[in-house]
């Protein structure tokens, strides 16, 4: 700030000091309105607030992204409005200013609104932040109790840019006193934004010609600290491109009623929860998690006034940059989040992000990688290099419609969409430089990783698995469409692509998937958490599936908040690098469900329980991008609400830990559920396949299994029901509405089986039906607990495998040197000894044997049993 500037300030604030030497007019309280109530819900956030956290409200075309402090930018998509608004507060008799961050004290979140309270000896503000979600443009009420007269001074710099790497010139602002508010706009008078409050007086200098260096301010006035009780200030936010006429009357509908504002976003919100999947578990952080997640989704879905409807990618600030996180449309992320909207029934807003998607696909079939919400000023695709960087976004493509089709059974939207789907099947096949059956990353572009030493490769692995999945995918497409020459090169293709996986990547030297190979076809001997992506969706051998998995269990790899990207003994990693030694949520979520898919239930709901925390560890009710690998933290540019972070819980917990599944074109519902055994109830309602949905109760007790499945009478799904047991579990009977029936045996081999899931002969579903299991009592080892909090290093025991030979249950784990470790189990009675810890009450005592501090030793645990 100049000495000019800083001078010209200094004046305002002591010109405003002087209006209370003189009488005010009643008309400084003109503006104000009722005050309502803000609802509090079963899911409110609340807390100390902490200034330097993120968090933000948003709707479809307007976001407020800022701090706890208080301090926000705001945006009118795709243009940034303002940054640095700030409130500050001005006692009577006082000249000095006091900043909002240095008096702020609680934080209160829930779906529709954000209260942030400051307090001071001689007030309480309670600034309460509200989107609205299909207008451009967002409300802050403001709840005032003083003992002194009070002015509120909310200051901000106006910017009205649109997103980079689009620009704009010649930007101005001015207090407009009849509305009450300041006008920022151009010379093409094409972009316009709009603030201010309807009890608001301007007091800033503003050039006719630039925008001031310092910020534009009004003040709110509070002569009488009793007229202020029961009411609110509103400040009113608009923007947006197009006509000033159109964006002034939006400013004005919301002004002229702000509390409808906050109605339909709580209604939205309401909405959003009663007709999407809903859950009840005995762990109250999974089930608030998940709520929270579908917010976070839901606020990532955009209108676009010049591109449409879409999903973005993530959120966060952008301070003095032109990018708010990772506020554009990637076609990657839209994919690979539509498997978790799906998952919990948002098939119309999965639909909407798929068709947003094809206008950007190339003419030779390729998918766009990212675009930048500000394609609408520039030739984004002609000018700038970024658009196709990605292999993988192609294939993902064709994969998330398979997905949608066989969660929606919307055989229309396949219809219209067929000529973009096989036009990216051909481009896939394209990219097969060598002949061996899978997609090259030299010729189809960017994969698993983005710079460094292992981008150079012919193929990665996850690269190698999408396409796989794309060619599954397309198989049954063509067949739906009546394409059956397409189908069979489809099939062709999978076959291809199968059996240069296994040849190429499997890694006989240390027992795992490798990470890639390079041209001359020599493999990158890296175990990284992308070597889990094929074994989630079922690909490859089992046994090497499981050993791969066994790998990635130990704590070179995981960690007590989730997967590092790279093994901690790798020459490459790094603990805060973004791609060589970081912990990502979204690739922690794929382990879990290759996890779940191999009967490994206990390391996968340690995951999911790890990426459930992110999700109130930064930014309340979003999860952040990425944590160091070396410490439960977040790098400070990693962004605070990300997309595939939530994802990262979601898809593991509803298609693993809840085992929830099924194809809506075949009409079967699929219900697995890998539960820990000491679970009593759940209660899971509203999964959705097409246009049905079904309700599951689940019970157990030491008895056995109940579990009482509702749907539509008539619907004609068949239910495919095969529930988790601890290894060496086993049935004595079981029932299907009163009538006895035979599971089939667990199908994942005994040689590395890790849990007993026996499949139940599928039958039709009545409306009401109920499975009864009778179980013979047996040993289960329940999950460790997870104690890790935000700053901690790597601490916890790790399960690295279980295995049953005859009488023995032997546990293979990981714990740090010199420490001892609690793991709970069932039915102790059972045990006839043990070795290596010692059992008390259900409980076993690990005592890990002398070593380097911080150094993570193995260790077996034999429970003979009974």
């Amino acid at each position: 700030m100049s000495k000019r500037d800083r001078t010209i300030q200094r004046v305002l604030w002591v010109g405003l000091a002087f209006l209370w030497l003189v009488p005010s007019p009643s008309a400084a309280q003109e503006g104000l309105i009722p005050s309502f109530k803000i609802e509090r819900d079963d899911i409110t956030l609340e807390r100390l607030a902490q200034a330097h956290t993120y968090f933000d409200k948003v709707g479809r075309r307007f976001a407020i992204l800022g701090l706890e402090s208080g301090t926000f930018e705001a945006w009118a998509y795709p243009l940034k409005l303002v940054r640095n608004f700030e409130f500050s507060f001005l006692l009577k008799n006082t000249t000095r200013p006091i900043p909002a961050k240095d008096i702020i004290r609680f934080i209160e979140v829930t779906p529709a609104a954000t209260t942030l309270t400051y307090i001071d000896q001689s007030f309480t503000v309670k600034a309460t932040y509200v989107t609205a979600i299909e207008d451009p443009g967002a409300v802050v009420l403001l709840a005032i109790d003083t003992t002194k007269p009070l002015t509120i001074v909310a200051g901000f710099l106006p910017v009205l840019q649109p997103m980079w790497p689009a620009g704009i010139g010649g930007q101005y602002a001015y207090w407009d006193d009849k509305l009450k508010a300041y006008l920022i706009s151009e010379p093409t008078r094409k972009n316009h934004g709009f603030v201010g409050s309807p009890a608001a007086q301007g007091i800033s200098y503003t050039p006719a010609h630039m925008l001031s260096d310092t910020p534009n301010e009004f003040a709110m006035i509070i002569d009488n600290p009793e007229e202020i009780r029961g009411k609110f200030v509103p400040i009113i936010m608009t923007g947006g491109k197009g006509k000033r006429e159109d964006i002034r009357d939006v400013y004005e509908k919301l002004a002229a009623d702000p509390a409808s504002v906050y109605l339909k976003a709580l209604q939205h919100y309401r909405d959003l929860r009663q007709r999407t999947l809903r859950v009840q578990t005995p762990v109250q952080t999974l089930d608030l998690a998940f709520e929270w997640a579908k917010v976070s989704y839901d606020n990532l879905r955009v209108d676009n006034s010049d591109l449409g409807r879409g999903l973005v990618a993530g959120l966060g600030l952008s301070g003095t940059g032109g990018r708010p996180g990772f506020g554009w449309f990637f076609g990657t992320d839209a994919y690979l989040n539509s498997l978790s909207l799906l998952s919990y029934g948002a098939l119309e807003a999965v639909r909407e992000a798929l068709a947003f998607t094809q206008k950007w696909q190339r003419e030779d079939g390729k998918m766009a990688h990212e675009l930048s919400q500000a394609a609408g000023y520039i030739d984004w695709f002609k000018d700038f290099p970024y658009g196709y960087i990605h292999g993988d976004t192609t294939p993902y493509y064709i994969a998330a419609m398979d997905e949608y089709y066989t969660n929606s059974g919307d055989l229309d939207f396949i219809r219209q969409s067929w000529p973009s789907l096989k036009r990216a099947f051909e481009w896939c096949l394209t990219t097969d430089a060598d002949g061996d059956g899978l997609m090259d990353n030299s010729k189809a572009g960017l994969g698993a990783l983005e710079f460094g030493s292992l981008t150079g490769i012919q193929t990665d692995i996850y690269l190698a698995a999408v396409w796989i999945r794309a060619a599954q995918s397309m198989e049954q497409l063509a067949r739906a469409m009546g394409e059956e020459k397409l189908a069979a090169n489809a099939v062709a293709a999978q076959k291809k692509a199968l059996a240069a996986f296994e040849a190429r990547f499997w890694d006989a030297q240390y027992g795992q998937y490798s990470y890639a190979f390079n041209a001359r076809g020599e493999q990158v001997k890296e175990l990284t958490p992308w070597c889990a992506v094929p074994l989630m969706w079922g690909l490859g051998i089992p046994e090497h599936a499981s050993k791969t998995l066994q790998g990635m269990n130990s704590a070179d790899l995981t960690t007590d908040w989730g997967v590092r990207i790279l093994a901690n003994k790798s020459a490459l990693y790094e603990p805060l690098n973004y791609n060589y030694g970081a912990v990502w949520p979204f690739l922690s979520g794929y382990v879990a469900g290759a996890h779940f898919q191999h009967g490994q239930g206990l390391q996968g709901y340690g995951l999911v329980l790890a990426n459930a925390k992110h999700l109130f560890d930064n930014a309340l009710g979003c999860a952040t991008e990425l944590f160091s690998g070396g410490l439960n933290v977040w790098p400070q540019e990693a962004v605070a609400h990300q997309g595939f972070s939530t994802g990262g819980f979601v898809l593991p917990f509803v298609r693993g830990l809840l085992g929830l599944g099924g194809d809506a074109v075949r009409k079967e519902v699929v219900f697995k559920p890998s539960f820990p055994a000491d679970w009593p109830e759940v209660t899971i309602e509203k999964f959705r396949l097409g246009e049905e949905t079904f309700d599951f109760h689940y019970q157990r007790d030491d008895k056995g299994i109940r579990v009482e499945a509702v749907s539509r009478p008539g619907c004609s799904f068949q239910l495919r029901f095969s529930p988790a047991f601890g290894l060496g579990a086993q049935i004595r009977r079981a029932l299907v509405n009163g009538q006895p029936v035979e599971p089939a045996p667990t199908p994942i081999p005994a040689a590395f089986r890790q849990a007993e899931q026996p499949v139940f002969p599928p039958f039709g579903l009545s409306g009401r039906d109920v499975i009864e299991i009778e179980l013979e009592p047996a040993v289960e080892i329940l999950p460790p607990t997870n104690e890790s909090r935000v700053g901690d290093f790597d601490k916890g025991l790790k399960i690295i495998r279980l295995e049953l030979a005859g009488k023995d249950l032997k546990v293979f784990v990981e714990g740090l040197a010199e420490q001892n470790y609690t793991l709970r189990i069932t039915h102790g009675e059972l045990v006839q000894a043990v070795m290596g810890a010692a059992l008390l009450n259900n409980r076993l005592s690990i005592q890990f044997r002398s070593g380097k501090e911080g150094e993570f030793l193995r260790h077996e645990v034999i429970l003979r049993l009974k």
